[in-house]
């Protein structure tokens, strides 16, 4: 599973608003269209998404379907993208090839923002 593409998936607004409510409790898709005050058909085609990603799960509780956020699966997809951010060099450095047409302007602020965070001179 690619985490930037479900990063994406989650990050949606009204997916990121599904996501806050099933996170705390259950619900059938009915409840949440009331909550978030869109149809019922939207909110299956957000769960159909996010279901396909396994973000969440149903469970069948009398005739509706209740579904549930994996927290396992999202706790360890943002693990694994904060071991990924950690991985980069906390200090990068511009290079005179940069073929930005502001290049001065780019080092200038650049050794602004590395002095106010420890890092340069």
């Amino acid at each position: 599973m690619d985490s930037i593409e479900v990063i994406h998936v989650i990050t949606e607004p009204t997916r990121f608003r599904l996501l806050q409510l099933l996170y705390e409790h259950q619900y059938c898709v009915h409840a949440l269209s009331g909550k978030l005050h869109i149809s019922d058909s939207a909110v299956s085609q957000h769960m159909r998404i996010l279901k396909k990603y396994r973000i969440v799960y149903g469970v069948k509780i009398g005739y509706q379907m209740h579904y549930r956020v994996d927290r396992e699966l999202v706790s360890s997809l943002f693990q694994e993208m904060l071991d990924t951010l950690a991985r980069y060099p906390r200090e990068v450095e511009l290079t005179e090839d940069c073929s930005c047409d502001f290049i001065e302007d780019c080092f200038r602020r650049d050794s602004k923002i590395l002095e106010r965070q420890g890092y340069g001179k």
